[in-house]
């Protein structure tokens, strides 16, 4: 029944990507900030915005990783050059990096197979929704396709760290993004 209640809830979270609110795990949860990842001559690769608790707004990094409340990230992807392969890749060097701040996991691998079945374009949404007790759930919305539909959920609060450091741990992927998702 929380897996039919949740897919259910997916639409509804991809049409307030630009909301400021939404409820998710019992609490409602506020846009943090957005930022865009960029790599050199490539240019952006994508958007990701932040949503969390309203009682973790304007908290460190370290507060929003270590927090064991409903929390998510949404990314827009805005390049025909991030493919499904090159997202996989970064994805992996970004648990190197958390794994490195002290952020590791061992689900590292199950996560990534869940995008196994996806082919990546400019303009499709990936949500990554954490509740607790439940995990970190995905979501894909194909632009082209205008369908939806759920990954996969990954258990553990640990594993929720470990992806949200990618962004928010001591060594983010890009500074700048991990500054602009806390809204700083």
């Amino acid at each position: 029944m929380k897996k039919l209640a949740l897919f259910l809830m997916i639409p509804v979270l991809l049409l307030v990507a630009d909301a400021h609110s939404f409820q998710l795990g019992g609490k409602e949860l506020i846009k943090a900030g957005t930022g865009s990842r960029t790599k050199g001559i490539l240019g952006t690769l994508y958007f990701a915005t932040l949503y969390i608790p309203h009682e973790l707004k304007g908290k460190s990094a370290p507060e929003v990783i270590e927090a064991d409340m409903p929390m998510s990230v949404m990314m827009q992807i805005d390049s025909r050059l991030l493919t499904r392969e090159r997202f996989i890749e970064a994805v992996n060097e970004g648990f190197v990096r958390a794994s490195e701040s002290g952020y590791p996991t061992e689900r590292k691998a199950a996560f990534l197979k869940l995008f196994d079945s996806i082919e990546i374009k400019k303009g499709d949404i990936i949500v990554l929704n954490y509740v607790p007790g439940e995990g970190l759930s995905s979501q894909y919305k194909s632009k082209e396709a205008g369908s939806t539909r759920s990954l996969g959920t990954i258990a553990g609060l640990e594993f929720k760290k470990a992806l949200f450091a990618i962004w928010l741990g001591p060594k983010p992927v890009q500074e700048s993004l991990k500054k602009e998702m806390l809204g700083n």
